[in-house]
């Protein structure tokens, strides 16, 4: 069984994110992160109701320092995302030119093991090897290792059968 196929920046950005969202320790520091901003943001409008008016007007400051902390805590996840998708293409682009980010990309299931090159770099990893088979927004994702992994984007021709093949190889069928 083979693939053939371009991998371009976005699939490398989606795949972050979706392994952003999956682990566990992402996900406590964006919800410590989400708490921590709507807390700042209560009390700004209550120091500035005590700076300037003294403590006259403090249940102003709380008023609006409730409403401020909710809306933060509303909008927070998208503007976590957005600062997510900034920096992976940064760290993407960094050393190259702003051309687009495309890679050549190939998946072979072989005897000896399961077969991945990008550009001119070529890995064998044994099926004994792979820990996890991953789907998200139509795309697959195969861990090997903490540092090894396979994408193969949604719409490749022949992905679900090379999924199956795969998982027939596996010797714990995850």
């Amino acid at each position: 069984m083979h693939l053939e196929y371009t991998l371009t920046e976005n699939d490398y950005i989606a795949f972050n994110k979706s392994h952003y969202a999956r682990s566990r320790s992402m996900r406590s520091q964006f919800a410590r992160s989400r708490v921590y901003m709507a807390g700042v943001f209560f009390f700004l409008p209550v120091l500035l109701a005590v700076t300037f008016s003294g403590f006259t007007y403090i249940w102003a400051g709380v008023a609006g320092g409730v409403i401020t902390a909710v809306l933060i805590y509303l909008v927070y996840p998208k503007f976590y995302w957005k600062i997510i998708d900034r920096n992976l293409r940064k760290y993407l682009r960094e050393g190259r030119s702003n051309a687009p980010w495309e890679m050549q990309a190939a998946l072979s299931l072989e005897e000896d093991g399961m077969h991945f090159s990008i550009g001119p770099n070529i890995s064998v990893s044994p099926y004994a090897s792979v820990k996890d088979i991953v789907t998200g927004n139509g795309a697959v994702y195969i861990y090997v290792d903490s540092l090894q992994g396979a994408i193969i984007p949604a719409g490749v021709a022949g992905m679900d059968e090379f999924v199956s093949a795969l998982k027939a190889k596996l010797p714990a069928n995850p």
